[in-house]
């Protein structure tokens, strides 16, 4: 019996990983503000199917998908904010104020992507919605809820995660860092992040990993936050590390020391 490709799961996510944000800007000046107080939220991404059975089938029906609808359901906590108690939260009331609208004005611009701390981020979606808001009401002692849809117009785009967007290098650490020969040919490990943007290696490949003006050879990034470089030849003394990706070069930097 074969086992290949049988690799053990971790720790299961939950629910509660959706990040929710509403853009209160335009789509080419984005200015996107965080819906917070999220108690619940389903995303969904349905099919349309249509039967496509005939009498080659043999006798089985078949199904094709001819549309696809997307929707996100929340529910929120009507609750002020921590700083100033005569206000609500900001995402919150952007929401509101557009299920008071109709036709085009209802329509707007949300995101929501996964955030787990140290766990995955691969999914991250954009699109336009119609918002629906609708107070839960109850009884005098119950909690202050809202209940919203906000259902897609037309697609719903994947999108670089926005963690991950705009994000130069940064580099925590070099080993070894000191006692490098100065002839070059020394493997060394760099600690830091953005280096494998939303699962693309993103480091530039002509500027990518660099001691002063020298490029090193060799390079590979194996994750996010891991390279692994080859020094080039250096003059005695110290050099500086940076590391490019496409958005810019590394603010944080390490020093080299060559022997």
């Amino acid at each position: 019996m074969s086992h290949l490709n049988r690799t053990p799961l971790g720790p299961s996510t939950t629910v509660g990983k959706w990040y929710i944000d509403i853009n209160v800007g335009t789509h080419a000046a984005a200015d996107w503000k965080a819906i917070n107080g999220v108690t619940e939220i389903n995303p969904k991404h349905e099919p349309t199917l249509q039967d496509d059975s005939d009498s080659d089938s043999g006798g089985y029906r078949s199904s094709t998908v001819t549309a696809l609808a997307w929707s996100v359901d929340l529910k929120i906590a009507r609750k002020p904010t921590a700083a100033d108690l005569t206000v609500y939260d900001t995402g919150q009331e952007a929401l509101r104020a557009k299920a008071a609208l109709i036709g085009i004005s209802n329509r707007t611009e949300i995101r929501y992507y996964e955030v787990t701390p140290s766990g995955p981020v691969a999914e991250a979606y954009m699109g336009y919605v119609a918002v629906s808001y609708s107070e839960s009401g109850g009884a005098l002692d119950a909690l202050d809820e809202v209940a919203l849809t906000l259902t897609g117009q037309g697609d719903r785009a994947e999108i670089t995660h926005p963690d991950y967007a705009a994000a130069v290098p940064v580099i925590y650490s070099a080993t070894p860092s000191t006692g490098l020969p100065a002839a070059g040919g020394t493997l060394i490990k760099i600690l830091g992040k953005n280096f494998f943007l939303s699962g693309v290696d993103d480091v530039v490949a002509t500027t990518g990993v660099k001691a002063e003006a020298h490029n090193f050879g060799g390079w590979i990034t194996d994750s996010d936050s891991v390279i692994f470089a080859i020094t080039p030849a250096e003059t005695a003394g110290s050099s500086t590390l940076t590391v490019t990706n496409s958005t810019g070069v590394s603010t944080v930097t390490i020093e080299l020391t060559y022997v």
